[in-house]
C-alpha cells in the first residue's frame, strides 16, 4: 500500500491484567463505539445478548439474534460491520489461550484441540441458545470476570468451576444444535472488496488496484471500506499482515522468511510495522510462545 498513508495503531485486542490464560467478561454499554474488524492469537467464545445487527468472521457475515453463542478460533478477523454506535449493547465473553484449553480438561477432554477440530471449516461457530442458557452463560462470566484481581489458588480454583460450567454449556450446545448459517451482507460491493483483500492481502495491493479489481472508484472505495469495517484500506491489511506473522511466529521459520511470506518488502518495514500494532518487537513475541509453552507444560491452577 502506499507509504504515504500513516501508519496507525490498530489496537490489537489482547487480554487484560496481564493475563495470558483466560479472561471473563459481562458489559452493558449505552451508545457503545465498535472498533471494527480484529483478531488475537487465543480463543474467544462470545455471547451477543442484544444491540447490533451484522457480524462477520472473515469471509462471512451473520445476521445476528439475541442469545446468540460464537465460537472464535484464534487469528481469525471478526466483528461487528457498518454501524458507528448502537444503544444498549450487551455481551459477555470468554477468553482463553489454547494452552489453556489443553490444559483444563483434566486428561480426560482436549478442548483445545475439540474446538480447533470443529472450527476447521470456512464458517464459524455460531449457535443460538435459550434465553435460559444465555442467562446461566452470562451470569458465570459475570461472575468470572468480578473474580479476576483475585489470584490465590483457591480464587484460581473457584474461576476454574465457572469456567468448566460454561463449557459444559458450550460442548451441549455443539451437541445438539445446528450451526447458523451466514447471510448476504447490506453491502455486497464492500463485502467483495473484504473477501479480495483477505485472499490476498499478502501481495502487493494498491487502493488503483482494488478499485479496478472490483468495480468502484478510489474515493468510494476508501469512504465505504472505512464504513464497512471501521478501518481504512491501508491499516486493514497491514493488520491481516502482522496478524499473520503472528501465526508464523509459532513456526520454526527465520523472521526474514515470515516478513516476506507476510507481503513485506524488507525486514526493517515488518519490524516497525509488528512493534507499532503488537507493542513488541517479533522476537519478543516468539520469546512470549515460549514461555508460555514452557509454563503450560510445568504450571497448574
Amino acid at each position: 500500500m502506499g507509504s504515504q498513508e500513516q501508519l496507525t495503531n490498530f489496537g490489537y485486542c489482547s487480554m487484560s491484567h496481564g493475563r495470558s490464560d483466560y479472561e471473563g467478561f459481562y458489559g452493558l454499554s449505552e451508545g457503545s463505539r465498535f472498533y471494527g474488524f480484529h483478531c488475537h492469537d487465543f480463543y474467544e467464545i462470545y455471547l451477543y445478548i442484544r444491540g447490533a445487527q451484522y457480524f462477520g468472521v472473515d469471509n462471512s457475515v451473520y445476521r445476528m439474534e439475541p442469545d446468540q453463542l460464537v465460537i472464535i478460533p484464534p487469528f481469525r478477523m471478526h466483528g461487528f460491520l457498518r454501524e458507528d454506535s448502537v444503544p444498549d449493547y450487551e455481551r459477555a465473553y470468554l477468553y482463553c489461550s489454547q494452552e489453556f484449553l489443553s490444559r483444563i480438561g483434566c486428561g480426560l477432554v482436549d478442548l483445545s484441540a475439540l474446538l480447533t477440530d470443529q472450527a476447521a471449516g470456512p464458517d464459524c461457530l455460531m449457535y443460538s441458545l435459550s434465553h435460559q442458557k444465555a442467562e446461566e452463560c452470562m451470569d458465570l462470566l459475570r461472575q468470572l470476570m468480578n473474580n479476576s484481581d483475585a489470584h490465590t489458588p483457591y480464587d484460581r480454583f473457584t474461576d476454574l468451576t465457572y469456567i468448566l460450567s460454561f463449557f459444559r454449556i458450550v460442548l451441549e450446545t455443539m451437541g445438539s444444535v445446528c450451526p447458523r448459517s451466514s447471510v448476504s451482507t447490506g453491502n455486497p460491493g464492500m463485502h467483495d472488496v473484504l473477501v479480495y483483500i483477505n485472499e490476498h492481502f499478502t501481495e502487493p495491493l494498491t487502493l488503483e488496484v482494488l478499485s479496478a479489481q472490483c468495480g468502484v472508484s478510489v474515493s468510494t472505495l476508501s469512504h465505504d471500506f472505512m464504513r464497512y469495517t471501521h478501518h481504512s484500506v491501508y491499516n486493514y491489511i497491514l493488520y491481516r499482515r502482522i496478524m499473520l506473522a503472528k501465526q508464523k511466529l509459532f513456526e520454526q521459520l527465520s523472521l526474514s522468511d515470515i516478513a516476506l511470506l507476510c507481503g513485506f518488502g524488507d525486514y526493517s518495514n515488518f519490524l516497525r510495522a509488528f512493534k507499532k500494532i503488537a507493542g513488541l518487537s517479533p522476537k519478543e513475541y516468539r520469546k512470549q510462545i515460549q514461555l508460555r509453552m514452557d509454563g503450560s507444560e510445568s504450571n497448574h491452577l
